[in-house]
């Protein structure tokens, strides 16, 4: 066969054998039956000679066809397991995915449980990365996130995964009646900090900030109260819940993707995981 004969040419080839007919080669290829004629035409005017005979209505190979027909096969065979591999590589959920997420979420909830998203999907690596702000999926800042509040989501797509329930926590050591800390004034109208202002509205206010953990740090050193996150106020063995403030306040929490990569197969495998590991540590109502 001739060397200059391209892999779309020796394809269409290979399938006229197979199909003995221009139509079921042209099906086969995904064009017409005038296009299939037209190629082999071609192919046989390159190299001066037939390479079909045509007997009752069907294609028959020549001698000079069927002396190459063993080579022919293999390399249809060698590119079927190619191809073959390349679809296999692409449906593989492998590859780094980066989601961002509060330290809450990373720590508490994620982090724990990468366990199970490693067995299930060992070829993924996970940036777990901690943002207070929302980051901005057109500038491609993140693959997915984990957000209290629905934010400014660009072109995201959004999945709700259920609420994260707040109450007032007290240090078991140290404790200071009528003190509080609490977030910063930019933060003030948030549900847990209008919660914390109902429950505690004559209280002196120790230190402000808008991490969670600062807050934490601030009242087990003054002893003043603190609405936390239910999943960290019970996790943290310095406090003790205040009796009757459990659910006080409610934040939505929302799985976000982007809008292209999330259709990645790893991004997707992630966020099937997020979702459920997530979801199993929120009220659901």
């Amino acid at each position: 066969m001739d060397a200059g004969l391209s892999w779309e040419e020796l394809e269409l080839v290979n399938e006229l054998v197979a199909g003995g007919t221009l139509s079921a080669a042209a099906r086969q290829l995904g064009v017409d039956q005038t296009t299939t004629a037209r190629r082999l035409a071609r192919i046989e005017a390159r190299l001066g000679a037939a390479l079909f005979d045509r007997v009752d209505r069907r294609l028959r190979p020549t001698p000079l066809l069927r002396d190459i027909l063993p080579q022919l096969s293999t390399m249809a065979a060698v590119a079927e397991e190619a191809g073959n591999r390349l679809r296999r590589s692409r449906e593989e959920a492998a590859g780094s995915v980066r989601v961002s997420s509060l330290g809450l979420v990373h720590g508490l909830i994620l982090a724990p449980s990468l366990g199970d998203l490693a067995a299930a999907h060992p070829g993924i690596e996970v940036d777990l990365n901690i943002e207070d702000r929302s980051v901005s999926f057109e500038e491609r800042e993140a693959d997915l996130a984990v957000r209290l509040g629905r934010g400014p989501v660009d072109n995201a797509t959004i999945r709700r995964l259920g609420r994260l329930a707040f109450a007032l926590y007290r240090p078991k050591a140290g404790a200071r009646s009528g003190c509080i800390v609490a977030y910063g004034q930019d933060y003030a109208d948030m549900p847990e900090m209008t919660a914390l202002k109902a429950l505690r509205p004559d209280a002196r206010v120790m230190a402000r900030s808008n991490s969670l953990d600062v807050l934490a740090e601030a009242a087990a050193s003054t002893g003043a109260d603190v609405m936390l996150p239910v999943l960290m106020g019970d996790a943290d063995p310095r406090f003790a819940e205040v009796a009757g403030t459990r659910g006080a306040a409610f934040r939505d929490v929302y799985r976000l993707a982007h809008p292209e990569r999330g259709k990645a197969p790893a991004v997707r495998a992630v966020a099937r995981w997020i979702d459920a590991t997530v979801s199993r540590r929120l009220d659901k109502s």
